[in-house]
Parts: C-alpha cells; sequence; structure tokens
C-alpha cells in the first residue's frame, strides 16, 4: 500500500495515497466525511457511552479519532478486509491509542457482543446491517447511521427505495428531508421488532450522504408510541401543500386546489434531532474549542444550532422559489420573508437541508396570502 500520512482534528492518520472512492478501493476513506467524523466526536464527548464499536472502519479514522479525542474507555474498530486491517493497526501504533481490532464481517461481530455505542457507515445502503445493530445495542444505546444511497432515498431510483426501504420516495422540492426521514423509519420500524424505540438526537443531510443518531429504548410501551410517529406525506404538485397522514387516511386523496396527492412513505412524521440535545452539543464543541486541541471543520457550530432550531417545525420545509414562482413574482430576501411571517404570528425557521428553504408551522395557503 502507497500510503500518505494527514492529520484529521488532532490525531494523526496513515490513509491509501491514491484513492478511487468506491468499493474498488484497497482500502476505503472519504475526506469529504471529515465534517461526520467530527460531529461523532462532539457526540462521544457528549454522552455517557463505555463500549464504543466502528463496525466497518475502513482506515479506522472514526474509531481511532473517538478513541485519540474523547474519553470512551472501550472501542472496538473492525473491518472484514484484511488489508483495512493492516492499516487500522498501523493507525493505532502511530497514535499510541488502547482499542481492539477485529477482522470479521460486521454482522458476525454484532452477534456476537454488545455495545452502548454503535457506528454502521457503510458504502450504500446501511439496511443489512439495521438488525445485527439493534440485537447488539444496550438499553438506552446509540446508533450511528450513515446511508448513502441517497439516490434510492430521494426518489431518483424509486424502486431501488422499496426494494431496500420498503418505502415509496417522492421527488419533491423537499426530496432530501423526505430521505432522511425514510432512512429513520426505516430503523425504528426494524427497531419495533425487538421491542425497541428509536428517538433520533441528532440527524443530518450533508453533500453525499444521510446521517442519524439514535438511541435505542428497550421498552414496549415506547415501541408502541414509536408507530404513531411513522406515517405517510401525501404532495400536491400543483400548489405545494404537503401534510402527514396515517394509513387509514390514504385513499383516492384530492388537494384543495382539485388536483390529486401524491402520496410517499412510510416515513418519519415526528422531530430528526433534539433541540436540548443539539444545545449540549453546542456546548461541548465550544469547550473543545476553548482547549485549541482539536481542529474541527468550519461552520460546524452553526449546522449543530441550525438543526436544533428548525425541530421547532416537523412540516417539511417550503423551497422559496418555488413559492415565488407559483405567485409569479420575484423572491423576496430571507430577512423580509421572515419579518412578513412575524407580523402574522407565523413561526419561520431555516433548514439545514437548503439555503433557499424554510421551515414553517404555516399552510402553503397562508404563504401565498401574506407573501404575494
Amino acid at each position: 500500500m502507497n500510503l500518505t500520512e494527514i492529520t484529521e482534528g488532532n490525531t494523526k492518520l496513515l490513509i491509501p495515497k491514491h484513492r478511487e472512492l468506491s468499493k474498488r478501493d484497497v482500502v476505503f476513506f472519504n475526506p469529504e466525511m471529515q465534517l461526520s467524523r467530527d460531529i461523532s466526536v462532539i457526540i462521544a464527548n457528549t454522552v455517557k457511552a463505555e463500549k464504543f464499536c466502528d463496525v466497518l472502519a475502513g482506515t479506522g479514522a472514526r474509531g481511532i479519532r473517538i478513541a485519540n479525542e474523547s474519553k470512551i474507555k472501550e472501542i472496538v474498530i473492525n473491518d472484514k478486509n484484511p488489508r483495512a486491517y493492516e492499516l487500522i493497526s498501523m493507525n493505532r501504533k502511530l497514535n499510541d491509542v488502547d482499542v481492539r481490532i477485529e477482522n470479521l464481517d460486521a454482522n458476525v461481530l454484532l452477534s456476537k457482543e454488545r455495545f452502548d455505542f454503535i457506528d454502521i457507515d457503510p458504502f450504500g445502503t446501511p439496511v443489512r446491517f439495521i438488525d445485527s445493530a439493534l440485537r447488539s445495542i444496550m438499553n438506552n444505546g446509540i446508533l450511528s447511521i450513515t446511508a448513502t444511497d441517497t439516490s434510492a432515498l430521494c426518489g431518483t431510483h424509486p424502486r431501488a427505495c422499496i426494494r431496500k426501504y420498503d418505502s415509496i420516495p417522492l421527488r419533491t422540492d423537499y426530496y432530501n428531508e423526505l430521505g432522511l426521514r425514510i432512512l429513520i423509519a426505516y430503523i425504528g420500524r426494524s427497531a419495533l421488532r425487538y421491542n425497541i424505540a428509536v428517538v433520533p438526537i441528532f440527524s443530518h443531510c450533508t453533500r453525499h450522504y444521510f446521517r442519524a443518531y439514535l438511541i435505542a429504548k428497550r421498552s414496549r410501551r415506547l415501541a408502541n408510541n414509536t408507530i404513531e410517529k411513522i406515517k405517510f406525506i401525501a404532495h400536491c404538485f400543483n400548489c405545494l401543500k404537503r401534510k402527514y397522514i396515517s394509513l387509514n387516511e390514504i385513499d383516492d386523496l384530492y388537494c384543495e386546489c382539485g388536483h390529486r396527492f401524491r402520496i410517499a412513505g412510510r416515513l418519519w412524521a415526528d422531530t430528526l434531532a433534539d433541540k436540548k440535545f443539539c444545545g449540549d452539543m453546542l456546548k461541548t464543541l465550544r469547550t473543545l474549542n476553548s482547549l485549541g486541541e482539536i481542529n474541527f471543520s468550519l461552520g460546524l457550530e452553526k449546522l449543530i444550532g441550525l438543526i436544533g432550531s428548525e425541530q421547532d417545525v416537523v412540516k417539511p420545509y417550503y423551497d422559496i422559489h418555488k413559492i415565488f414562482k407559483r405567485l409569479k413574482m420575484p423572491s423576496l430576501s430571507m430577512s423580509k420573508i421572515e419579518e412578513m411571517l412575524s407580523e402574522n404570528n407565523i413561526i419561520l425557521r431555516r433548514t439545514h437541508f437548503s439555503n433557499i428553504g424554510i421551515r414553517t408551522d404555516a399552510d402553503v395557503e397562508d404563504l401565498y396570502a401574506i407573501l404575494g
């Protein structure tokens, strides 16, 4: 292996010098996932976890960073690729960290041990690892799960989404939010089989991937409550109205504007993060920044704050350009939109999903009336 040394956070990493960013890569490493690994480090420093497992580790970057940059005591880093195992061993030695390295199939490892923090970061869909992770996770443990098959989840390849996630996607203006909601709903529905309720504490959509952090609560009562949070969405492509509906409401639905609703789901119809936990993450980030030991990605504090703020509204965001296009008028500035909605006592939150997206409790008819 031809290697090069980089520094991420305050951790030195040996990575392959020539990368393909594909399954054919000798050992997979994606530099664009540094933000994702930064967030993992912050969460590892925010929660009280004892035993962390990076089950699809590649170079071991995430697990080595958590060993080097957090206080979690027991860390297992695994990859079934023998070359990855060698590289993880080199990175362990380079940083002088106490971690256990395994060279097993991820599902085999998860069937043998239990953890209270499990990270699943595959190339593509995570679905074939979800059941094993749910059986392995301890009560009140954290599942952190990545999906990079965004073309399926966002509606470009609907049959792939139906096949993998048993859910119908829809190519709406908020397609990326629907994709994340479909992913979380799949995890939530899988958890119900084990009397586990999943609670999203932090989720985000960044570039080519979705990422969700969820607490797994082993409780039949809470699992029953989870059922109410998994719904469908009815979307009108004519007037842009959208609303969550339950299974018994699905019929030949028509919007008030006279056009037929299109249906997507099942999907998660509750918050995508916990507002208080986002606040705790910000405190952790500021503390770590004050120590000056870890170089985090630019804009990370803004991202966490934005995700926390937008949980005040559960309804999917509106693309403001689409709103003004239907009004047949030029778009107003975001500050002007915020002022006009505030005057009418309507909540407005910006969203991390889109620079031109707004999350509001207003129906689309109200937006047209106020902004038109």
